[in-house]
């Protein structure tokens, strides 16, 4: 095959057609071109970066027992999936570092600890801690029924309240 020729030349053009917005619906959350086109055309307006990202996550991970988080990104979807057993997931490291896609992430700062089957379980609230840590990042959050939703990006056609701190 020469240089010359591309996707388009060798496909009939429908069935091209057909593949390139069937590519376009799915966003590839590791693909920087993809996840770039779709916050412009969404007009997203970015609040947090991957520095700050990187500290809040940080400085989330040093709470001394393990907080779980559900992450959506811009398209809409979550991890962890609807479907899973468990809404929420403690496994940071799934997401550290790769924060372009990231919308928003909701923290559930109630941990239970078992205390027997015939004794309720014992609920420790972090909700303090996380939002004096959200404060010390700059972070852009609201609060929760769960605790804290922290935002990497917001819509111009979203009301959102958010924390303020000042």
């Amino acid at each position: 095959m020469d240089k010359g020729h591309n996707a388009a030349s060798r496909w009939p053009l429908p069935l091209f057609a057909a593949l390139c917005v069937m590519e376009a619906s799915v966003l590839n959350h590791n693909s920087k071109f993809q996840i770039i086109n779709f916050i412009e055309q969404h007009k997203l307006n970015g609040v947090m970066n991957n520095t700050k990202w990187n500290k809040l996550f940080h400085d989330l991970n040093e709470v001394d027992e393990l907080i779980s988080f559900k992450v959506t990104y811009i398209d809409g979807t979550t991890w962890p999936e609807p479907e899973a057993t468990f809404p929420f997931t403690s496994e940071l490291a799934q997401i550290w570092g790769n924060f372009l896609a990231l919308e928003f992430i909701d923290i559930n700062a109630k941990i239970s600890h078992s205390r027997g089957a015939l004794l309720n379980d014992e609920v420790v609230d972090h909700i303090g801690k996380i939002i004096q840590i959200c404060i010390d990042n700059s972070a852009k959050f609201s609060i929760t029924e769960e605790g804290v939703r922290i935002y990497g990006y917001l819509r111009h056609s979203d009301s959102v309240q958010l924390y303020n701190y000042t």
